[in-house]
């Protein structure tokens, strides 16, 4: 994450602001961390890997990139809860061509396979994807830890309760997440929309 930061901070300090530069910055630091961590595991022949969804918000538009199996969610009260990116999982591919259903990846056996992750290659495949946001929207970025304990009815439930500050509704979600069972690591960002 700190390689992240770090690659888009400077380039946005650096370089003048334009839209048709974020999504490919926000991906390029995708691809940095994938590095920082690939070269880890090749230094200590080790095989750790991680997943990764990254937002950056600019103005009124959300540049998401993403690989694995973190997600990002939009909640609009008009429109309620959908999610942004796409799971990198075996089991996402096999509810994709229909050969389960979506509520059987809380439950089937090889849930935990992903194809895509940090670290595990030179170069990894990193999805994309630009957002339009309104003012009352929330985005909501989290592990696996979070959505697999908590469906998406109740993340709903929860972005949709009036906050004075997003961290008190992202320490709801992580309560949620545990009190659904905490049988992983549950990680949370929300980001509040509210404009003039």
């Amino acid at each position: 994450m700190d390689t992240l930061a770090r690659s888009v901070g400077e380039w946005l300090t650096s370089r003048p602001r334009r839209s048709d530069g974020f999504l490919p910055l926000l991906v390029e630091g995708v691809q940095s961390a994938n590095q920082a961590v690939y070269q880890r595991n090749q230094g200590q022949r080790d095989t750790m890997g991680t997943t990764m969804t990254a937002a950056l918000v600019i103005d009124t538009t959300s540049y998401v990139a993403h690989t694995g199996d973190s997600r990002c969610y939009l909640y609009r009260p008009s429109a309620g809860l959908s999610q942004i990116t796409h799971d990198h999982s075996l089991v996402a591919a096999l509810v994709d061509v229909h050969v389960i259903e979506p509520d059987d990846i809380y439950t089937h056996p090889m849930r935990n396979l992903i194809y895509r992750s940090l670290g595990e290659k030179a170069s990894v495949e990193v999805d994309g994807s630009t957002v339009p946001l309104a003012a009352g929207d929330s985005l909501l970025l989290c592990s696996d830890g979070l959505w697999e304990m908590v469906r998406d009815p109740q993340i709903a439930a929860i972005l949709s309760e009036p906050a004075s500050d997003p961290s008190r509704t992202a320490r709801a979600l992580i309560q949620a997440a545990l009190a659904g069972g905490g049988e992983d690591n549950v990680s949370v960002i929300v980001v509040k929309v509210n404009y003039a």
